[in-house]
C-alpha cells in the first residue's frame, strides 16, 4: 500500500529452518505452543521431514559402511524408509483415537508433533555418527557393532517418544485442547510404534551387513519377528539346545541384535528344507 502500511499477511514472517531447529532443540515449549496456535504448520512439517530423512540416511550410511559402499547406500535408503513407513502405518490410529477421546488438535497439528519428535530422534542418531565411525575405523568386533547400534537406536527412540509425551502434557496443562485421559493412550501408542518399527526393521534387514557374504538388499523372508521370539523363549524354557541345522518344521531362533545382522547363523526354514 502507498501510505506506508501493509496488510498483516505481508508483514508476517514465516519460520526459517534455523528457527525450527532452535525451537526443537532448546525451546520446545515455544514449539509446542506455536503448533497449538496453528502457526506455520506446513513449514514445520516440511522441516521435520527434511531433518528426519537425511539424518536417518546419514546414520544408515555409516552403519552399512561396515560391509562396503553397496551396503552403506542400501542402509542409507532403508533407514529413512523404516521411520517414514512406521509413521504412516501408526499415525492414522493415533489421530482417530485422540479425536474420539476429546482432543481438539487438528490432523496437521498432531502430524507436526509426531514428526517433530521423530526429527529429534534422528538428530540424536546423527550425533552418534562420530562414535559409530570411530569404532568402525578402529576395527571393532562385528557383534560389538551390532550391540552398539541397537543401544543407540533404542536410546534415540525413547528420547523422541519422551519429547512427544512432554509436548502433549504441556498442551494438556497450558492450553486445554488435549484431554488428560488421552495421555495413557499416547503411551500405549508409543509401545505400538516401537512394535511396528521393530517388525519393519526386521523386514528391511540387513542394515549392517556381513563382510563374508555377498551383498544383498534384503535377507530371505523369515516371517514375523515376534513369532520367532516366542518360539525361541519356549525352547529356552524347555532347555532345548539348538541343532546345527534347523529343519523345515522348526523356525530359526532370533535375537534382537538380528535386526542389524546379516550372518547366516539363523537360516530360513525354506533354505533349511532344501539342504
Amino acid at each position: 500500500m502507498r501510505d506506508g502500511t501493509e496488510p498483516a499477511e505481508l508483514n508476517k514472517q514465516h519460520i526459517t529452518y534455523h528457527q525450527f531447529l532452535t525451537m526443537l532443540l532448546s525451546d520446545r515449549d515455544r514449539f509446542f505452543g506455536e503448533v497449538v496456535a496453528g502457526q506455520d504448520l506446513a513449514a514445520k512439517l516440511r522441516y521435520s521431514m527434511c531433518t528426519l530423512i537425511p539424518l536417518a540416511a546419514l546414520y544408515g550410511l555409516t552403519a552399512g559402511f561396515y560391509s562396503g559402499w553397496l551396503q552403506a547406500f542400501s542402509a542409507a535408503i532403508k533407514l529413512p524408509i523404516m521411520f517414514v513407513a512406521t509413521f504412516l502405518i501408526c499415525f492414522p490410529a493415533f489421530f482417530v483415537v485422540q479425536v474420539l477421546v476429546g482432543s481438539q488438535l487438528r490432523l496437521l497439528q498432531v502430524a507436526v508433533l509426531v514428526t517433530g519428535s521423530l526429527a529429534l530422534t534422528t538428530i540424536l542418531l546423527a550425533t552418534f555418527v562420530p562414535v559409530v565411525a570411530f569404532f568402525l575405523l578402529t576395527g571393532s568386533n562385528y557383534y560389538f557393532l551390532q550391540l552398539l547400534h541397537v543401544v543407540i537406536v533404542l536410546i534415540s527412540g525413547l528420547f523422541g517418544m519422551f519429547v512427544l509425551h512432554d509436548g502433549l502434557s504441556l498442551v494438556c496443562e497450558k492450553h486445554g485442547v488435549y484431554p488428560k485421559k488421552a495421555m495413557t493412550i499416547m503411551r500405549a501408542w508409543a509401545v505400538l510404534f516401537a512394535f511396528v518399527g521393530v517388525q519393519m526393521a526386521w523386514n528391511l534387514r540387513p542394515f549392517l551387513g556381513d563382510r563374508d557374504e555377498p551383498f544383498k538388499v534384503f535377507r530371505d523372508y523369515e516371517g514375523n519377528y515376534y513369532t520367532a521370539v516366542v518360539y525361541s523363549v519356549k525352547k529356552l524354557l524347555k532347555h532345548e539346545e539348538e541343532p546345527n541345522k534347523p529343519t523345515a518344521s522348526r523356525p530359526p531362533g532370533v535375537h534382537f541384535k538380528d535386526l542389524f545382522d546379516d550372518s547366516q547363523d539363523h537360516p530360513s526354514p525354506t533354505k533349511s528344507a532344501h539342504e
